[in-house]
C-alpha cells in the first residue's frame, strides 16, 4: 500500500463518523442455475476494507430471524410448505434438492436477521446501514416468488411495529421489479408507504400507501432520473417517515444479465446519491437509513453497490479494483496457503501433501504436470480456493471437471469440463514457457484461451464476438490473474498474448501492454476514436472497413504482442521512460475515423 493511499485510509478512520455494515459470510451460499453471485456481498465488503472506509468493528454479523418474526410477516401455512424442496424450486426456478432446499430457507432467514439488525441500527444510531443481502422483496405473505422465499423488509418492519414503533415509515424500491410482496404485506396499512419504480407490475390490487411508477422496458437514463426526481421528494414531504428503507437493487443496470433497461454506471451512482440526499434534505441528516441489497445479477453487479457506499462512506466517488486485482488478491492467498502445505510438509487448511499437489518426485513423471509443476489435483484445489469452480456451479455446472493434458515441445493445455460426461468445454487454455517472444526474457505464452457457457444464449444484451461460440464466463480477470502468479512463482519475466481482435485487447488494456511502443501507439489511436462505442460494434466496424487513417485507408486490426510484466527487467520495457517517448513519438503516425464521419479527423492526442 503507497503512502498517499495510507494517508488517505487514516484520515477516512479518524473521521468523526463511521458507516454501519451487516453481513454473514454465510450469505456466500448459492443454489447451482439461480443467477445470483454468492460472493456480491464478501467483494463488496472486501472492498470497503481495503479502502479503509469502515473499520473490522463497523461490520456487525446478525442472527437469524426468531420464527415468531417470520410469522409476522408470514401465514403459518406458507412457512409450513418451505419443507417442500418442490416448493422451494418453484420460487428460484431451478431444481434443489432437500439439503439445498433447508439450507436456502435458513439463508435467507439469516438475512431477515440482518436487515432486523440494520434496523435496529439506524434506529439507535441515527445514521445510514447498509446490509449487504437481503431486499427479498417479491415474497407475499402467502407465497414466495422470484428468488424470494422470506420477505426481509416485511419481516423487520413487522417487527418494529410489534415492538410498538409508531412514526411513518417509507420503503424506497429501485430494484428493476416491482417490490410487490412488500407492498402485498402492507397493503391495508397506512403506516408504512411502498415506493417502487419498476418495469412491469406484478400486482395491481389496490393498497392504502402505495406509489407504483410502471416505466416499461428500455429505459435509459434520464427517464429513470426524471420518474425519480419528480416524484420521490413529494413522497418524502408528505409522508414524513422516521424510518427510510432503500431497496437498492442494482438490475436497472445496462450490463445485469437480466435487466431490460440501460441505465449506466453514472446514472445508477446519481440515482443512488439522489435518494440520499433527498432524504436527508427533506427529513434531516439524522433521518435513519437502511439500505438493501436487492437484486443484481451476473458477476459485475457488486461493483454498482460498492461505488454507492464508497461515496455513502467517503463523500467521493471511488472506482472497485477490476476483476484481475480482485483475482489477484485472492489468488496471492490461496498460493501462499498452497506453497505452505508444500514447503511446511504438516497439517494445513488444505490438508494435502506436497505428492498430491507437485506430483510423485519432480523429475519422475515432469510431462504430466502443468508447466512441470502442478498436478490436475493442485489445479483443481487452487481452481477451489479462489472461487472459480464455485462460480461454474452456479452457472448451472454442478460437477465441473478439471484435466490436463501435455504436447511435449508444444505446451499444456489445462480443460475444464461441465460434467463428467464431458458435454460441455467451459475452458481451454494452451500455456507454454517461452524465450523467443520477448527479446532477453523467459514468458508465460498463452497461445490460446477460451471460456465459455455453452448453455447460455446469445441475445442482444449478449451479442457474439468474433470468435466466440458462446458467451462467456466472466472469468477472464480471474484465469489471467492465475497465470500472473504462476509466472512469479516460476521465476518468469511476465504472462503475454497475441490478441487477435480489437475487444481482446480491449478487455486487458488495464493490464497489459503491447512490447512494442508504436503498436501500442497505433492501439491508443483506435480506443481512443472507438471509445464510445460498444466492443460488439466497434469490432463490426474493423471488419466491415469501417475505420479509416488519415489517407483514406482502411485499418485492420493488426495482432501484435502484449504483456503483463512480472519482474523489475520487463516492467522497465514496457512502462518505462523510453518506452513511453516511444509511444509518444508514434501516436502522430495514426489519425483515424469512421468511414460515416467526415473527412475531418480523430485527434491522436
Amino acid at each position: 500500500m503507497g503512502f498517499a493511499r495510507s494517508v488517505r485510509r487514516l484520515v477516512r478512520l479518524i473521521g468523526p463518523a463511521h458507516l454501519r455494515v451487516v453481513f454473514d459470510e454465510r450469505y456466500g451460499f448459492a443454489v447451482p442455475g439461480v443467477p445470483l453471485d454468492p460472493q456480491r456481498g464478501a467483494q463488496i465488503l472486501a472492498f470497503l476494507l481495503d479502502e479503509g472506509l469502515i473499520r473490522p468493528r463497523d461490520v456487525d454479523q446478525p442472527r437469524r430471524a426468531r420464527f415468531r418474526n417470520l410469522l409476522r410477516a408470514h401465514t403459518e401455512a406458507y412457512l409450513a410448505s418451505l419443507q417442500d424442496p418442490a416448493v422451494l424450486a418453484g420460487i428460484v426456478g431451478a431444481h434443489v434438492t432437500e439439503t439445498e432446499a433447508a439450507k436456502l430457507v435458513e439463508l435467507q432467514r439469516l438475512v431477515s436477521g440482518g436487515t432486523i439488525q440494520a434496523t435496529r441500527l439506524a434506529l439507535a444510531h441515527h445514521r445510514p446501514v447498509v446490509h449487504l443481502g437481503g431486499g427479498f422483496h417479491h415474497a407475499t405473505p402467502e407465497r414466495g416468488m422470484g428468488f424470494c422465499v422470506l420477505n426481509d423488509v416485511a419481516i423487520a418492519l413487522r417487527r418494529l411495529q410489534a415492538k410498538g414503533y409508531r412514526r411513518p415509515i417509507l420503503v424506497v424500491d429501485l430494484d428493476l421489479h416491482h417490490g410487490n410482496g412488500t407492498r402485498a404485506t402492507f397493503a391495508e396499512d397506512r403506516q408504512v408507504h411502498t415506493y417502487s419504480i419498476h418495469n412491469a407490475s406484478w400486482d395491481d390490487r389496490p393498497a392504502v400507501a402505495s406509489t407504483d411508477i410502471v416505466l416499461g422496458a428500455g429505459v435509459e437514463d434520464t427517464a429513470y432520473f426524471d420518474a425519480l426526481q419528480s416524484t420521490l421528494p413529494d413522497i418524502l414531504r408528505e409522508h414524513r417517515p422516521g424510518l427510510v428503507v432503500y431497496v437498492a437493487g442494482t438490475d436497472p443496470a445496462a450490463d445485469d444479465a437480466m435487466g431490460d433497461w440501460n441505465i449506466t454506471p453514472t446514472g445508477m451512482l446519481a440515482r443512488d446519491i439522489f435518494v440520499v440526499d433527498e432524504v436527508r434534505e427533506v427529513l434531516g441528516p439524522r433521518t435513519p437509513l437502511v439500505i438493501a441489497l436487492a437484486g443484481g445479477y451476473g458477476f459485475n453487479a457488486w461493483r454498482y453497490t460498492a461505488r454507492f457506499v464508497a461515496w455513502l462512506a467517503s463523500g467521493r466517488a471511488l472506482e472497485p479494483p477490476d476483476d484481475m486485482e480482485v483475482a489477484l488478491r485472492r489468488s496471492r492467498a490461496a498460493f501462499a496457503g498452497l506453497n505452505g502445505a508444500v514447503s511446511a510438509n504438516h497439517s494445513s487448511e488444505w490438508a494435502i501433501s506436497s505428492e498430491d499437489l507437485l506430483g510423485p518426485e519432480p523429475a519422475a513423471r515432469r510431462e504430466t504436470r502443468f508447466l512441470g509443476r502442478y498436478t490436475g489435483h493442485g489445479l483443481e484445489l487452487l481452481f477451489e480456493k479462489v472461487g472459480v469452480l464455485e462460480r461454474l456451479r452456479v452457472l448451472g455446472y454442478a460437477e465441473p471437471v478439471v484435466e490436463l493434458v501435455s504436447a511435449e515441445g508444444l505446451g499444456h493445455t489445462l480443460r475444464v469440463l461441465g460434467e463428467p460426461a464431458r458435454r460441455h468445454l467451459l475452458i481451454e487454455a494452451l500455456v507454454r514457457r517461452d524465450r523467443r517472444m520477448v527479446e532477453g526474457c523467459e514468458v508465460l505464452f498463452c497461445e490460446w484461451l477460451l471460456l465459455q457457457n455453452p448453455r447460455l444464449p446469445f441475445s442482444d444484451r449478449i451479442p457474439p464476438l468474433p470468435g466466440q461460440q458462446h458467451p462467456g464466463l466472466g472469468l477472464l480477470g480471474t484465469i489471467v490473474a492465475l497465470m500472473v502468479l504462476m509466472a512469479e512463482q516460476l521465476g518468469l519475466d511476465g504472462v503475454v498474448n497475441v490478441p487477435s481482435h480489437f475487444h481482446v485487447a480491449a478487455v486487458g488494456r488495464k493490464h497489459l501492454r503491447f512490447v512494442d511502443p508504436v503498436a501500442q501507439a497505433r492501439y491508443e489511436a483506435l480506443a481512443d476514436l472507438l471509445r464510445d462505442v460498444p466492443v460488439a460494434e466497434a469490432e463490426r466496424a474493423l471488419a466491415a472497413g469501417k475505420v479509416l487513417d488519415a489517407d483514406g485507408a482502411v485499418v485492420r486490426w493488426e495482432p501484435a504482442t502484449m504483456a503483463i510484466p512480472v519482474s523489475a527487467k520487463l516492467r522497465d520495457r514496457v512502462y518505462g521512460e523510453a518506452y513511453d517517448a516511444a509511444r509518444d513519438a508514434a501516436r502522430a503516425r495514426f489519425r483515424f475515423r469512421l468511414a460515416s464521419e467526415p473527412a475531418a479527423l480523430v485527434p491522436a492526442d
